[in-house]
């Protein structure tokens, strides 16, 4: 299939610019985890594409994050000049990203009790 819009180099792009930022392992993990899913690539790169900006403004583990921490973050969301369903779109990466690192701690719980059981 022809990849018109350039997927597959901006989605390459965008990893190796998340590659860089604090957290980025984790999300590069979701973005695998998206393609799992099922998603489309065209969607897989939206969600790149708005990642860099809020692993740049969350100053907290994902996979431990706090009601105050989202918070700060949907607040600074709110406070850009973006249209109204840009932001819409930039929480919902946000929600999924969290709930995704919440599943990474509770399968490395998983883990941790198969080893000592084992």
């Amino acid at each position: 299939m022809i990849d018109l819009h350039g997927y597959s180099e901006r989605l390459e792009r965008f990893k190796r610019n998340i590659s860089k930022l604090k957290h980025g392992r984790l999300a590069l993990k979701f973005l695998d985890h998206l393609a799992a899913l099922g998603l489309s690539q065209g969607r897989i790169v939206k969600y790149a594409e708005h990642l860099p900006p809020l692993l740049r403004v969350m100053d907290f583990n994902p996979k431990e994050a706090k009601r105050g921490d989202i918070e700060r973050v949907v607040a600074w969301i709110n406070s850009q000049p973006y249209k109204e369903w840009t932001k819409h779109d930039y929480k919902i990466v946000l929600r999924k990203f969290i709930q995704y690192g919440r599943l990474e701690i509770a399968a490395e719980q998983l883990q941790c009790r198969k080893r000592s059981a084992g």
